[in-house]
């Protein structure tokens, strides 16, 4: 056995093998990152670079037909802040519902949601609900995860502004209600320079994907492809030498001992998260996660 066989002169997995391995949550925060460098580059202050300028959700600009402002938009944002608490959020909620929904869900959720608040913050300009003018920020598809997050982890416990605990349904109650309360005309402390029926818009969102039980990734699922069978020619045999029927019985394959403790170690896993948020979980409780998923994936083939 020479040198290079040996464990301690291994190399590990390579920089592109460590970026591969990453979920689709990082992906879209890494995306969204870069997407603000360009904006620092191509323009400052942020307002001016081009990338707002082609991208920013823009209701006259929309409604003259350039309607991917309403999915780039929510990919720009206006300072650090603003970008640093919207990617927060996406990465705490985001990477439980990864684990839980698949990253090809996770992203379709994401990208519709962006889009049908915007389109639900167009409807609320057009019917004189706020002013008409442009946004940008991730804002709207940040709260339809969170609020799904909240479905599915509702006593998950969190600090809102990192110091008050609660569960996380009670946080989303109280976000979306000032939103609520804003939207409506109460007095602003922000001077109306946020998008609060955009807010509400991935809200509602989020609530009515929860509730219909859609799954995104089904609809983009290419139906496989059928063979055309060849024609056959039956000749049937002579009724005195025909054989009696006989009903074939077949018995579905026993599940392996293995396949059951697994199964009954998820549910205690999953009671556990139900009562105490995916936080709570160990290392070795996150890996039966992924264990099980990699099991149905297996019996769905």
């Amino acid at each position: 056995m020479g040198i290079q066989d040996r464990d301690y002169y291994r190399e590990g997995p390579s920089f592109l093998d460590r970026v591969g391995q990453q979920g689709a949550t990082v992906w879209l925060i890494a995306i969204t990152v870069g997407v603000f460098f360009g904006q620092i580059m191509t323009g400052w202050p942020r307002a001016l670079s081009p990338l707002v300028a082609y991208g920013a959700f823009d209701t006259d600009a929309v409604l003259r037909g350039e309607v991917w402002r309403l999915l780039t938009g929510a990919f720009l944002h206006a300072d650090l802040w603003h970008l640093f608490f919207n990617m927060l959020i996406l990465y705490w909620a985001g990477t439980s519902l990864e684990a839980v929904r698949g990253s090809r869900e996770l992203v379709l959720f994401y990208l519709f949601s962006a889009v049908g608040a915007n389109v639900f913050y167009l409807g609320g300009q057009l019917v004189g609900l706020t002013a008409v003018g442009k946004a940008i920020g991730a804002s709207g598809a940040v709260t339809a995860t969170l609020v799904l997050f909240a479905f599915h982890f509702p006593r998950a416990q969190v600090r809102l502004y990192f110091f008050i605990p609660m569960p996380v349904w009670l946080m989303v109650v109280v976000f979306v209600g000032f939103d609520a309360l804003f939207a409506l005309g109460a007095a602003d402390p922000r001077g109306g320079r946020i998008a609060y029926l955009a807010h509400l818009g991935g809200a509602a969102f989020g609530l009515i994907y929860f509730q219909s039980g859609v799954r995104f990734s089904n609809l983009f699922t290419a139906a496989p492809k059928t063979r055309a069978r060849p024609k056959l020619r039956v000749i049937a045999p002579p009724v005195e030498d025909a054989p009696a029927p006989v009903a074939a019985v077949v018995e579905a394959p026993p599940r392996r001992p293995a396949d059951e403790q697994l199964e009954a170690k998820l549910d205690a896993v999953l009671e556990k998260v139900s009562k105490y948020g995916p936080e709570s979980l160990s290392p070795d409780e996150r890996e039966i996660f992924y264990r099980a998923g990699e099991l149905y994936k297996k019996r769905r083939k």
